[in-house]
């Protein structure tokens, strides 16, 4: 409910019930709904910064910042020397360096989400609403958003910070309020609290329950995949391992050290050097990867995973059409839709109707329709980029067992992700990259937080190669 209740505070869905205050005075909705809308949730000073960006990406980064207040000159002209200083000094105040005479689309993503914040702060907002905002931020960038956010709070301003990052959760807030299907758990002061104590409340468990139990350390098999000597322009140099099926193998490391670009190489959207299962060629296309039964769920689900428009059974059954053809050019709407029906069901997909719009469904939803898109083929081996991101802790236990369940079933799992717990709790398995070489391969009892915090940090094997 955590969607809904920023929608109702920033005037885009009315209330059925209850009661708003905004700056003291009551706000009424029902039939006096046009009391209350975006507009005026902008002049009382409210603001939002959502995961899903609302930038235009052919304007330049200064025209975004100030796109409804432009400064003019002679009551018409754009005066564009003013508009560059006070775009420069907004990006100075989120801690981002870039040109402001840039186009937007040149950004990469987690410059454009500073932007997007720096866009909210130009209005000196009463109160900042950030929901899941720092979602595509690495470490330093969410620290510049946390200066900012003390700057504004320093200046009397309140923020309202929506994450399912609980260290960041920690890092930011005074009090926390949980919420679990569309009702108020409870709030605690944040320093009163523990991580622990907030996974109890939102899911019914401790934090160490959240993870299903590994698999066994198992006898020889033949690798689903192996990689010799894997290369990729800049991002990838020499990379060798083995893939195996039953197993859950984490790809760890900082952001940015080429995580990502391994798993699009190994599902043919990257032109690479070295072999792949004893042969130069490897996966040659994502087409290619599908009739090898491989399914690559990618970072960003709503621009690459998803078909926001269609509806949820229609994104179920693509990746699985070919397999439910009546003939030449048709498919079989009966087959279609037992199968989506049991994608429907093994998921626990919420949605009003399988005709509804995926990009009215929460995230955690959403990415259940992606995970079932290439459920419905069938794969041997499932590349994950960090396939819990933007999702509340329950979603992501149901997914956890998922992954599980697909190992012990015999498929092989590859799986990136931002959260270091997450790769310690689920994986058997974690190779570290460190500026695109692999400095490190933890597995057993030595998948541990700080030996992969120490490897990702250090290129720990690098230097001691080097002594």
């Amino acid at each position: 409910g955590k969607s809904t209740l920023i929608n109702i505070v920033s005037g885009v869905v009315p209330a059925d019930s209850g009661h708003f205050l905004v700056n003291g005075q009551e706000v009424w909705f029902g039939h006096h709904q046009s009391h209350w809308n975006p507009r005026l949730a902008r002049v009382s000073g409210i603001d939002s910064v959502h995961q899903e960006l609302s930038l235009s990406p052919h304007l330049s980064v200064a025209e975004n910042l100030f796109l409804s207040s432009w400064p003019t000159r002679f009551g018409a002209m754009i005066d564009r020397k003013t508009l560059h200083r006070e775009a420069s000094r907004m990006l100075k105040e989120v801690g981002v360096g870039v040109d402001p005479r840039v186009p937007v689309l040149q950004l990469s993503l987690g410059e454009q989400q500073l932007v997007e914040l720096a866009k909210a702060l130009v209005g000196e907002p009463k109160l900042l609403i950030l929901d899941e905002a720092t979602s595509a931020l690495d470490d330093d960038q969410v620290q510049s958003v946390f200066r900012a956010v003390s700057r504004l709070r320093e200046r009397g301003g309140a923020v309202l910070f929506v994450s399912h990052r609980l260290n960041e959760v920690f890092g930011i807030s005074d009090r926390v309020a949980v919420l679990k299907d569309g009702a108020l758990v409870g709030t605690r002061k944040s320093a009163m609290t523990t991580e622990d104590e907030l996974v109890q409340m939102m899911v019914g468990r401790r934090l160490q329950d959240l993870f299903p139990p590994k698999a066994g350390a198992g006898g020889e098999t033949t690798p689903t995949a192996s990689l010799r000597g894997l290369g990729l322009g800049k991002s990838l140099h020499d990379v060798s391992f083995d893939i195996y099926p039953g197993q859950i193998l984490g790809i760890g490391g900082l952001q940015g050290q080429g995580q990502k670009e391994l798993l699009r190489t190994l599902f043919g959207l990257g032109k690479h050097s070295g072999a792949v299962d004893g042969t130069g060629q490897g996966v040659k296309s994502p087409q290619d990867a599908i009739r090898q039964r491989i399914a690559y769920l990618p970072g960003d689900r709503k621009t690459e995973g998803l078909l926001l428009s269609q509806g949820v059974g229609f994104n179920i059954s693509l990746a699985a059409v070919t397999g439910l053809s009546a003939g030449t050019l048709t498919v079989s709407r009966s087959r279609e839709g037992a199968l989506i029906a049991r994608m429907v069901d093994r998921l626990r997909i919420k949605a009003a109707s399988l005709q509804a719009s995926v990009r009215r469904l929460s995230g955690g939803n959403q990415q259940k329709v992606v995970l079932a898109k290439w459920l419905a083929t069938g794969p041997q081996l499932y590349l994950l980029d960090d396939p819990t991101r933007g999702i509340d802790v329950g979603t992501k236990r149901e997914i956890y067992l998922l992954l599980r369940q697909l190992a012990n079933d015999g498929a092989a799992i590859v799986v990136t992700s931002s959260d270091t717990m997450e790769l310690v709790g689920l994986c058997d398995r974690i190779v570290v990259l460190f500026e695109g070489r692999i400095v490190k391969e933890l597995q057993g009892n030595e998948v541990t937080e700080e030996k992969l915090v120490r490897a990702s940090v250090t290129g720990a094997q690098q230097q001691e190669v080097s002594a």
